[in-house]
């Protein structure tokens, strides 16, 4: 395998080279080749008149420039011959003694059809150009595409937008040390250079290859690529270079872009990223900010991805003041910061000792992120057991200030510092289904949701679904369901019909439908939603499946949504607008979901997502959490951090319970209980449970599962005792949420059932 020798390039030469392009683009330009040509002149035609012509013999000589033929400037091997008159003029004719053949004029048709071929043979040029280039960004191969480039500028080749894209994001990538192969040059997020350590000997490192120094023209390369079985292999650890093959591809990285603002093509946020991440690569953070200035003087947004290259600079550097001057440029720019630029802000504050932003930092957490990520967590049970952190937080504090702070923002945090002093415990545990943490028995808090915030999610999702649905079909179900409703529990009917199997079952619709209705504190009849062609489908005549249908009809408990609508919009719409439950297994993750947002959407699944498996004896519901999984800070100054988990049960979620080392045990004095439910009131505490007991922990998990996975088995009518399976802290849970949905005109009954239901300590159903 050959080599190419490269010319070393000092840190300092590239930094100076490209600040100076950064600068001004067009003041310095690199040598590129170019093509010496020599232009052989065949035969040149011209006519003129006869008194022309004897006006110059009476002269004695020729005007040189006369015409533009330029006679005189021919040598003597060129002689002039006279042909003779046509139409009143004479025809001069220079010819080349040399040519064999004698030229004809071409028609106007011979023209066109010329250029036409020109601009064909030119697009099938362009084309195999994009398709050399598209296939070195699948196979992450930063050399071959330099050299398409090279290729086509001794071609004359004029390369566009999407071409220069695709190059500087290949010589961005090899500039770091790793490529990430892609389809089209799409810039990946990321906040760290690769070092040595990060790859093992197995990964692929790309070297210099001697075939490319064999081609001459772009479309003789691009059929060897296709004919080659050379295809590089890479896993989600993408690629890894050489050293000499990143400062090649860092030179011609900025030359490349040089060459594009010279031919003055339009640059566009993919290819300023690009450039910012060779900036990243020589470490030169104020040049990838300054980057990013130039997109908003140019009028381009930038995006998260274009922050990432400043914001890693600044971070791995430990320049603190910079970093955050990034991120409040990112917040100016309508750009939140996700957990990987936080986490990267956190681990600079820690470092730096910085109190004040580490606080701020797990708010944000709080806020956009809510669940962290386990290298997230190892960064805030690092900080809380340095000595930095004991050392900082009010001594003495307002309590009622703290109190109405909490009630303000809806429970769960208080944003007024660090409270406590002294060392801090971090411990590692789970919450009980009674939202008490089984660490320090602190009760976790539900944070509500803003009715006006969710009445405008509302309208949202409203709106949308419209513009969507044909036949004014979407504002017809809000009609019937302003007629019917409200309801306390919404069924996605296909969701539950298909579990497990890819054939329709209304049976299992049933089952669900009669376990959930015996859970709702107004034992209501809950809204199936069905695709038309559910009801209507296979097997759907036979007397028992036509029965079950009948039944929710006469109950007014089943909307059949038209041909050609989403059922999707259906069920979620009626879910938010009675704010009630919604009974699926959908993760609600496609593009339609997306439509929605990140900010209040996850906070409203959440708590209103209710999940079901079937088990021999019945259908199996995972309720909504007892407590808001999100990052919160009690009164007292203890916090309480959730890890994300790909475990589908959240009773198995890990928690990091963190308190001050001299705090008391809640669950030590159980006179200390306190069971208010007022938002913004005192730390609410659990009595001591078995569970509890130091004896106990190894079924801590067990017993928490077993007690918010409700079964429900036996018949639908008649009375059911709710036995251990259904605690009665599930029940308040589910009124609690449910309470607004309920109104005057159907719950006249209610204290009637509730006084029963806890005189014979069992659950009431029955049917209209």
């Amino acid at each position: 395998m050959a080599s190419i020798p490269f010319k070393p390039t000092t840190q300092f030469q590239l930094q100076l080279y490209s600040s100076t392009i950064l600068l001004n683009p067009f003041k310095f330009h690199t040598s590129l080749p170019r093509i010496s040509s020599s232009v052989h002149v065949t035969h040149v035609e011209t006519q003129t008149t006869e008194q022309e012509i004897s006006h110059t013999r009476r002269d004695g000589k020729t005007n040189s420039n006369e015409n533009g033929s330029g006679f005189s400037s021919f040598t003597p091997k060129y002689k002039k011959s006279y042909s003779g008159q046509e139409n009143g003029a004479n025809r001069v004719v220079l010819k080349d003694r040399n040519a064999k053949l004698k030229p004809k004029r071409r028609s106007s048709t011979t023209t066109t059809s010329n250029n036409k071929a020109v601009e064909s043979k030119k697009s099938k040029i362009d084309s195999t150009l994009r398709i050399g280039l598209d296939m070195c960004s699948k196979r992450g191969d930063v050399l071959s595409a330099i050299k398409l480039y090279d290729l086509a500028l001794l071609q004359g080749i004029v390369m566009g937008q999407y071409h220069y894209a695709v190059l500087l994001y290949l010589c961005a990538s090899a500039a770091t040390g790793l490529i990430h192969p892609a389809k089209s040059g799409s810039v990946n997020r990321t906040l760290n250079a690769p070092n040595e350590q990060e790859f093992s000997l197995n990964d692929k490192v790309i070297e210099h290859d001697s075939h490319l120094l064999s081609s001459s023209t772009v479309d003789e390369f691009v059929q060897f690529m296709k004919s080659s079985a050379k295809s590089v292999r890479h896993d989600d650890n993408g690629i890894k270079v050489s050293e000499d093959v990143r400062h090649y591809a860092l030179t011609r990285g900025f030359e490349i872009y040089e060459k594009m603002l010279s031919d003055k093509v339009q640059i566009n946020e993919a290819t300023l990223t690009s450039v910012a991440r060779m900036a990243m690569a020589l470490g030169n953070g104020d040049m990838a900010f300054d980057v990013v200035k130039k997109m908003k003087e140019d009028g381009i947004n930038p995006k998260l991805r274009s922050y990432a290259p400043a914001l890693s600079v600044f971070c791995n550097n430990g320049d603190v003041d910079k970093a955050f001057i990034v991120e409040q440029h990112m917040l100016e720019n309508g750009i939140y910061p996700e957990e990987l630029e936080l986490e990267a802000l956190l681990k600079v504050s820690i470092e730096a000792e910085r109190s004040e932003k580490v606080y701020y930092l797990l708010h944000k957490l709080r806020e956009g992120v809510r669940q962290v990520s386990p290298s997230t967590a190892d960064l805030i049970d690092k900080w809380f057991n340095s000595k930095v952190a004991s050392r900082v937080g009010k001594r003495k504090w307002d309590v009622r200030s703290i109190h109405k702070a909490i009630k303000n923002g809806g429970g769960g945090w208080h944003g007024q510092g660090w409270l406590g002093n002294g060392k801090w415990t971090v411990s590692h545990g789970i919450v009980g289904s009674d939202g008490c943490c089984k660490c320090c028995a602190e009760k976790l808090v539900t944070i509500d949701l803003d009715p006006e915030e969710t009445e405008k999610f509302a309208k949202s999702v409203a709106s949308i679904a419209a513009q969507r649905e044909r036949n004014s079909s979407f504002q017809k179900f809000q009609r019937w369901l302003d007629y019917y409703g409200p309801f306390e529990a919404v069924i996605d009917g296909a969701n539950v019909g298909l579990y497990s199997q890819r054939k329709f079952r209304p049976s299992k619709v049933n089952a669900v439908v009669n376990g959930i209705r015996q859970m709702l504190p107004s034992k209501k009849w809950p809204l199936i939603v069905l695709h038309n062609r559910r009801i209507t489908g296979d097997k759907m005549d036979e007397p028992f499946n036509r029965s079950l249908v009948e039944k929710w009809k006469n109950a007014d408990a089943i909307y059949a949504t038209p041909t050609g609508s989403n059922d999707d919009w259906y069920w979620l719409y009626a879910a938010i607008k009675f704010r009630c439950l919604l009974v699926t297994n959908d993760e609600m993750r496609d593009h339609l979901f997306q439509l929605l947002g990140n900010d209040f959407f996850p906070k409203w699944k959440e708590r209103h997502q209710v999940r079901f498996s079937f088990s021999e004896t019945g259908p199996v519901f995972h309720m909504p959490p007892p407590c808001s999984i999100v990052i919160q800070e009690s009164e007292e100054g203890n916090w309480h951090v959730p890890i994300a988990s790909e475990l589908e049960s959240e009773e198995e979620r890990t928690w990091l319970c963190i308190r001050r080392a001299n705090s008391p045990m809640a669950h030590q004095d159980s006179s200390r209980v306190n069971i208010s439910k007022n938002v913004g009131g005192p730390t609410h505490k659990c009595p001591p449970t078995s569970s509890d007991s130091p004896h106990n922990k190894g079924d801590a998990k067990s017993s928490t599962r077993r007690k918010n996975q409700v079964k429900v088995t036996g018949k639908t009518r008649g009375s059911h005792c709710r036995g251990k399976d259904a605690p009665e802290e599930m029940y308040r849970s589910l009124k609690n949420i449910l309470q607004p949905s309920i109104t005057s005109d159907h719950c006249s009954i209610l204290p009637e059932l509730k006084a029963a239901e806890e005189l014979g300590r069992c659950v009431v159903d029955f049917q209209i």
